[in-house]
């Protein structure tokens, strides 16, 4: 069993909730026993907007699972009982897919056997499908109650890392 399957391995059966549209196109979704993750007001750097200011003077509280599955920098669509019901394309779109998939309990995730296609496979129909729309960038993190991130490229190569660790050019496998 690779690093993929044993991260998502711990999910298996688990539902998710807190589905929600992020910054764009971005997809969240929350898996486990909830937590409040707080992050300070910190001082901004030289040159930053007003609203970076002003966003950074705040302090931020937001309630996670003990894991935390981000959807991004790719094309993605939910299908449920084979029809297409959400995708990337626009906010009302993505929100409709967030709201069909929340509740449901993840059953597996699936890598095409080429290209970086995954699917991630839930209990009530829901068929969550990522492809890459360039050939380098990430399509997808994990963050896993152990402080350790899975990370997807859409080169076909991963990451798995401590969470609290920069990202670096190096230790990506295939």
């Amino acid at each position: 069993m690779n690093s993929i399957e044993r991260a998502f391995a711990a999910l298996a059966g688990r539902p998710c909730w807190g589905v929600r549209r992020g910054h764009g196109s971005f997809l969240t979704l929350e898996f486990g026993r909830p937590r409040l993750v707080v992050f300070e007001p910190r001082r901004a750097p030289n040159g930053a907007s007003p609203k970076v200011r002003r966003s950074l003077a705040r302090r931020h509280v937001f309630v996670r699972g003990q894991w935390h599955l981000w959807i991004y920098c790719c094309q993605w669509s939910l299908k449920v009982d084979g029809r297409v019901v959400g995708d990337w394309t626009t906010k009302p779109r993505v929100d409709r897919a967030a709201r069909a998939l929340d509740g449901q309990r993840l059953l597996g995730i699936k890598i095409a056997p080429r290209g970086a296609g995954t699917t991630f496979i839930f209990d009530l129909g829901g068929e969550l499908e990522t492809k890459p729309y360039d050939r380098r960038s990430e399509q997808w993190r994990l963050f896993e109650p152990n402080h350790r991130v899975l990370t997807w490229r859409a080169d076909r190569r991963f990451q798995h890392k401590a969470s609290n660790r920069a990202a670096s050019r190096l230790g990506w496998r295939r």
